[in-house]
């Protein structure tokens, strides 16, 4: 892949450094307490939860370059040639419509319904998103499904252009993370149970 684009919403690294914050706190108010057992117990629980956030806010994100955009989900990696992509949708979250069907990225979530509130007209300028006959709240350039859908919007163009754009579609399942995910709701169900 050249030219290569990640895009990761920056509030899911906010969001797994204050789950790891309070974490570190609760370590080490037993720590302190001379807890050995509820230490190690919290510890424990702290790396399974550490493990599910990143898995499920943390990994997440899109993928853009000359040749494809890549969808990596929690369990799950998608790469589609910028030919086979159709068109893209913002309702809920950003997806990529292909022939073969439509597949979401958890990275690229719409936001709420009031967010209507504070979009004004001159947040489209220069987006690309101008001849677009309806644009909904999730396609506005401070949600994270609509900057998924301007920087999608120009990578498209832009490999079409240069004749960089393959029209492949592949899926890839990783089954580490769904192990890892398995074994960390087990371990924290255990340690809530006792």
């Amino acid at each position: 892949m050249t030219n290569k684009y990640v895009y990761r919403p920056r509030s899911s690294w906010i969001y797994f450094s204050i789950l790891a914050a309070i974490e570190l706190s609760v370590i080490i108010g037993f720590a302190v307490a001379g807890k050995t057992q509820e230490t190690i117990v919290s510890l424990i629980n702290s790396a399974a939860a550490d493990i599910l956030c990143y898995v499920f806010v943390v990994k997440p994100k899109l993928v853009l370059s000359d040749e494809q955009i890549d969808i990596v989900n929690p369990f799950q990696k998608i790469s589609i040639g910028w030919h086979r992509a159709i068109d893209f949708d913002t309702r809920f979250t950003f997806k990529v419509e292909t022939n073969e069907g439509t597949f979401s990225a958890w990275a690229a979530t719409a936001p709420g319904r009031y967010s209507t509130r504070r979009i004004h007209e001159s947040d489209f300028k220069g987006t690309g998103l101008e001849s677009r006959k309806v644009i909904s709240p999730s396609a506005a350039p401070g949600a994270d499904s609509g900057v998924a859908l301007i920087l999608s919007l120009k990578r498209k163009s832009e490999a079409l252009n240069a004749g960089s754009a393959l029209g492949h579609l592949t899926k890839s399942y990783d089954w580490l993370a769904l192990a890892i995910t398995i074994a960390s709701t087990a371990v924290l169900l255990y340690n809530l149970m006792h």
